[in-house]
């Protein structure tokens, strides 16, 4: 369990390939094992997070045509539950201040949206070479 002074993190790193948003629920679950939180943070947190990640996976594409990378981190503390995504492919183009939920009918497009409404905290911004996003949510104390 966190104490103030100790968050607990777990991160992964390794090429984008479609069976990484199941080593990505894996390293979350592992992290919630040791620090756990209430369930219902934990399970909209963990809707966040595989959306983002699935995103970053599907639409992530490198320049030269190359594979992209990604690093995922995780940390539980006192206060939130925290995710840091960042990749190496291009620039995302995305403005989340104009994120809303598609039509009924529309079998995509809610990604954004999802995690919008179920996070405290969700920004993009591009450093460097790489696209970072960062999740949070507020713990229920």
């Amino acid at each position: 369990m966190p104490t103030d002074n100790n968050p607990v993190g777990r991160v992964l790193e390794e090429v984008a390939e479609p069976d990484t948003v199941e080593r990505v629920h894996l390293l979350l679950s592992e992290l919630l094992a040791a620090a756990p939180v209430n369930d219902m943070d934990a399970m909209q947190f963990e809707l966040a997070l595989a959306e983002i990640a699935a995103n970053i996976i599907e639409h992530a594409k490198n320049a030269d045509g190359g594979r992209v990378s990604i690093r995922v981190e995780l940390e539980v503390r006192p206060d939130s539950i925290v995710a840091k995504l960042s990749d190496d492919g291009e620039q995302a183009r995305v403005d989340l201040k104009s994120v809303e939920l598609p039509d009924e009918l529309s079998e995509r497009g809610r990604g954004l949206a999802i995690a919008l409404t179920v996070l405290d905290e969700l920004s993009y911004r591009r450093a460097g070479h790489r696209n970072q996003w960062t999740l949070v949510r507020n713990r229920t104390l």
